[in-house]
């Protein structure tokens, strides 16, 4: 009686870590009105503007995120369209933070080209309709897919780590999305073609991934 007792007790564990962020990377998750939610693609990009949208899709739902830079901080949603949310449910309809919505983004940690952190929003229908509520959010490790602009000053360093963050996007793309995998294989050969401007490329090695890459149209 003790063994299944403890054997349930495991179970219930197992069962528990399951839900945990970190086992299913990149995710972004949360719960919907109770309900909960976890994005089976999750992807990041930098907009021209230096702010940045979170992006995470299940098979019928899609929840985004923006916030104003690209580093560690603290966003507050309060009708701030520079940091904002939104969630399209299964019939396709639109919750927007808009301008009467409000929450929080909580990004802890940028590393190695990815984003990591906590959220939770009010956004309303059409962003003036019925509010829905998105709670206990996380992200984590989602890839950012495209790497900074170009800039003659940087470093090798700093090539390095971009080119390192459009490698993790094109490895995690979905292979059968043709348009997302496009999309990343341009920003990696970018990041590669600027890593080797400011590193050089002695041995050969990033020229070979180049070439492996091809024109990213197959």
């Amino acid at each position: 009686m003790r063994n299944s007792f403890l054997l349930a007790l495991l179970s219930l564990f197992m069962m528990s870590c399951g839900d945990d962020v970190e086992t299913n990377t990149p995710s972004i998750q949360g719960e919907v009105e109770d309900v909960f939610f976890r994005s089976s693609t999750s992807t990041a990009a930098i907009n021209d503007d230096g702010s940045v949208t979170l992006t995470g899709t299940s098979s019928d739902e899609t929840v985004t995120l923006k916030v104003s830079d690209y580093e560690v901080g603290t966003y507050m949603i309060q009708g701030n369209a520079a940091n904002e949310a939104t969630f399209e449910d299964f019939n396709g309809v639109l919750y927007l933070t808009g301008e009467d919505g409000e929450g929080k983004i909580e990004v802890t940690r940028v590393e190695n080209g990815t984003l990591s952190g906590e959220f939770y929003f009010n956004a309303l229908k059409n962003g003036v309709g019925d509010t829905i509520n998105f709670s206990k959010g996380s992200f984590f490790d989602v890839p950012v897919t495209n790497p900074t602009p170009p800039d003659p000053d940087l470093n090798c360093e700093e090539a390095q780590a971009i080119s390192l963050s459009a490698k993790i996007a094109y490895d995690n793309v979905d292979p059968n999305n043709a348009e997302e995998l496009q999309a990343t294989c341009n920003s990696y050969r970018t990041a590669l073609n600027q890593e080797i401007e400011a590193c050089g490329d002695e041995s050969g090695e990033l020229q070979l991934i180049l070439d492996g890459l091809g024109d990213c149209e197959n």
